[in-house]
């Protein structure tokens, strides 16, 4: 995890999109981000450590999630109806299979980072790593830093060895292959690649945590961050205070959505 300061940020913006306006400033304590999305390996093995019961009745060799069934599948899979559901792995898009009745990557997919995850799922990841999700302003003082930057990076145009995005659906790259495009502290991959779940309600400017926005049991959308690869060719759909995203449903999982985790930093 990289180390992201305390202090006094600016989110928002004065002249985008109406729900990133208006600018303001928000205090902040010191916390930690992860450097990379987290991978379809690792949310391989955050299932296996769930040790649900479907896996003992599960084929021998390789299949399909969808093609498992059992009394807690619910707790895994959106297609199952349960009203929070961990992750849908059951879509096409989903990279993570059953072998030998366990949850594994599917071949050239472990560093990739994990899709079809519900915001759900991976606040439940999270907190197995003695973690959470960050919240939208902390992601956005970890994108843009102390001197308001417009893009991760800096101010230079998005480009192919920056971020990826303008890409099909389904063809996402390995997570920090894009070393160009990190922020001055190491964080990867925050424009482009995929969009990430926050902790936070997708509720209108100025940002106040004490709102109920940041209420892990409030009904509504999360939002999301970062942009994403999927056919996302406008540049400002990459700065880093866009929060303009779709399909932020947090009991569904999706193509384009990934995450990562945050951690208050300890003193000193």
């Amino acid at each position: 995890m990289a180390r992201i300061a305390g202090g006094t940020y600016t989110i928002g913006t004065l002249s985008g999109p109406p729900d990133t306006r208006p600018a303001h400033a928000i205090a902040l304590e010191p916390f930690l981000i992860d450097r990379f999305e987290v991978t379809n390996a690792e949310l391989a093995e955050f299932l296996n450590a769930l040790e649900v019961e479907i896996l003992r009745d599960a084929p021998a060799g390789r299949v399909s999630p969808a093609d498992v069934r059992g009394a807690d599948a619910g707790r895994l899979f959106e297609r199952d109806a349960h009203p929070r559901p961990y992750v849908a792995l059951g879509d096409e898009q989903a990279r993570i299979a059953l072998a030998d009745r366990r949850f594994a990557p599917e071949p050239g997919y472990a560093d990739h980072p994990v899709t079809e995850a519900t915001w759900y799922g991976a606040r439940a990841f999270c907190a197995w790593r003695g973690a959470r999700l960050p919240s939208e302003a902390e992601w956005e003082a970890a994108a843009r830093g102390r001197e308001g930057r417009t893009y991760p990076w800096g101010e230079s145009p998005p480009s192919a060895e920056r971020a990826w995005f303008g890409h099909p659906s389904g063809e996402t790259a390995a997570v920090g292959t894009r070393p160009a495009g990190a922020t001055p502290e190491g964080v990867h991959d925050l424009a482009g690649s995929l969009a990430e779940w926050t902790s936070s309600l997708y509720e209108p400017y100025p940002y106040d945590p004490e709102d109920g926005r940041e209420d892990p049991e409030a009904a509504g959308e999360r939002v999301t961050r970062g942009g994403d690869y999927v056919f996302d060719v406008e540049p400002e759909k990459l700065r880093t205070f866009f929060r303009s995203g779709f399909s932020r449903a947090p009991q569904s999982g999706h193509r384009h959505i990934g995450f990562r985790c945050a951690r208050s930093a300890p003193a000193g």
